[in-house]
């Protein structure tokens, strides 16, 4: 876990190696039924923009600004700090073919450990439906 600090936010980069191909992967990091699989309770795109809601009541307004098939998704955080997004990224290894999910996201401060925890829960869902 890395963090860089901005103003009362912290960037969270949380590493965590899947047995899966990047290729699976990608499908549940960058299609609306993937995300809602493991990510949000519900994931509607309209227009371009990408809902994510969670059944205690909190939603998130992103749109995507980059996407490479099979390596990553970076979503724009509408509301949120010009600087700020979501990012689930896919490394590979050159020699093994190990692969690691990399989610980066920016939290406050004081919620640092509740966002780490949530995240490693939802990345325990992913590794069940995939069987990682």
């Amino acid at each position: 876990m890395s963090k860089a600090k901005t103003p009362n936010r912290v960037k969270l980069e949380l590493e965590y190696p899947l047995r899966s191909s990047a290729n699976i992967l990608y499908q549940y990091i960058s299609s609306p039924s993937g995300l809602q699989s493991w990510f949000a309770d519900h994931v509607e795109v309209t227009q371009g923009k990408y809902t994510f809601r969670w059944e205690d009541g909190t939603e998130t307004l992103c749109e995507i600004i980059k996407n490479v098939t099979n390596k990553y998704i970076k979503f724009s955080v509408i509301n949120a700090d010009a600087d700020e997004y979501l990012e689930f990224r896919i490394s590979q290894d050159a020699i093994t073919d190990d692969v690691e999910l990399i989610i980066t996201e920016f939290v406050n401060e004081s919620e640092e450990e509740i966002a780490a925890s949530v995240w490693d829960s939802a990345v325990d869902n992913l590794k069940h439906i995939i069987g990682a």
